[in-house]
């Protein structure tokens, strides 16, 4: 199994994007962010993540529909 290095975080708040962000990268992760759904499904687009951490709550699409959104679109 190859190791998880890649994650994309999806969130709406600026301050969990960072808090977040900061703590992955201090591991050691490759972290990539988004702040709503659309930018969310564009960036899981680019850099193929090993892992999305994503805010069920947004406005516009919440995490559900970017869920299925991204299984739809066969996002791997």
């Amino acid at each position: 199994m190859a190791a998880l290095r890649r994650i994309l975080v999806v969130d709406d708040s600026p301050t969990i994007r960072r808090v977040v962000s900061q703590v992955l990268r201090q591991a050691g992760y490759d972290v990539a962010t988004a702040d709503d759904a659309d930018a969310g499904i564009q960036e899981a687009r680019a850099v193929k993540p090993d892992l999305i951490l994503l805010d069920f709550v947004m406005p516009g699409m919440n995490g559900y529909q970017f869920v299925k959104r991204l299984d739809a679109e066969d996002v791997s």
